[in-house]
């Protein structure tokens, strides 16, 4: 793990935590990562709990379009 998106990726799966150190002590500013990576954790586990959606594997619009009008504003 060397970036706040690996955390938030690994939590957002159901893991409980991550271990992780280099990236942190490695980092030009430690504290400011250090936070990065806790906001991370915590927005990958809270998209866990929340239930993330299914992955798919092709595009399809969420909400219906066929057979209801387009409004188009015109200034």
């Amino acid at each position: 793990m060397g970036a706040p998106s690996h955390a938030a990726a690994a939590l957002e799966l159901g893991y409980d935590a991550v271990l992780l150190n280099t990236a942190i002590a490695k980092a030009a500013d430690p504290v400011a990562m250090g936070q990065c990576v806790r906001l991370g954790v915590e927005a990958g586990r809270t998209a866990y709990e929340a239930g993330l959606m299914e992955a798919r594997d092709f595009a399809s619009p969420s909400t219906p379009v066929i057979g209801t009008p387009f409004w188009h504003a015109v200034s």
